[in-house]
């Protein structure tokens, strides 16, 4: 049986008990579903079940209504899951380009991932956007010129210059 919860956004009929009751609906009979299918299709079972959470309170914090609970949950939750599997993609590239070894213990690289993100911190705008959008995001330095509204070559100086920063302030040869 799927859940529905009324059409729309905040400040659309459905009330909070009504919103409540319909997501204790959804937990008791389609979330181990809905977990299993965001795993499958993402290959990630750990975090399919974070990411349904997150959906889930995407509805009673955002006020976001969907007719179609699951389906909707689903989908945001598998998008969430891509997201992050994304995200973690560009950070391992990242780290491969700059020749950085890919930390194997979260505890011990703390300290490594602090100094790295003063460091980036600590750099002029426009080598930290470069920078960010280039390493974190994976963004080509043409989508970068775009977004930052300057030339390629000036994300190229940017990203030299970013760099060298960086080297210097981590304490790396260039």
């Amino acid at each position: 049986m799927a859940a529905t919860v009324s059409q729309g956004h905040a400040g659309s009929s459905g009330t909070e008990p009504e919103v409540a009751a319909t997501i204790r609906s959804f937990v008791r009979s389609e979330y181990p579903r809905v977990v299993a299918v965001v795993g499958h299709a993402t290959g990630d079972p750990d975090a399919a079940e974070d990411a349904v959470q997150d959906a889930l309170l995407k509805v009673l914090r955002d006020g976001h209504r969907p007719e179609r609970l699951g389906a909707w949950v689903t989908v945001v939750a598998m998008n969430g899951v891509r997201g992050r599997q994304r995200r973690s993609k560009a950070e391992r590239r990242a780290t491969d380009r700059m020749d950085m070894p890919a930390p194997v213990d979260p505890a011990s690289s703390t300290a490594d991932r602090v100094s790295v993100l003063a460091a980036v911190g600590a750099l002029p705008d426009g080598q930290r956007t470069a920078v960010l959008l280039h390493y974190y995001l994976d963004s080509s330095v043409a989508d970068i010129a775009a977004a930052m509204g300057v030339s390629e070559g000036t994300v190229k100086t940017h990203l030299h210059r970013g760099r060298a920063s960086l080297a210097t302030a981590l304490g790396e040869s260039t």
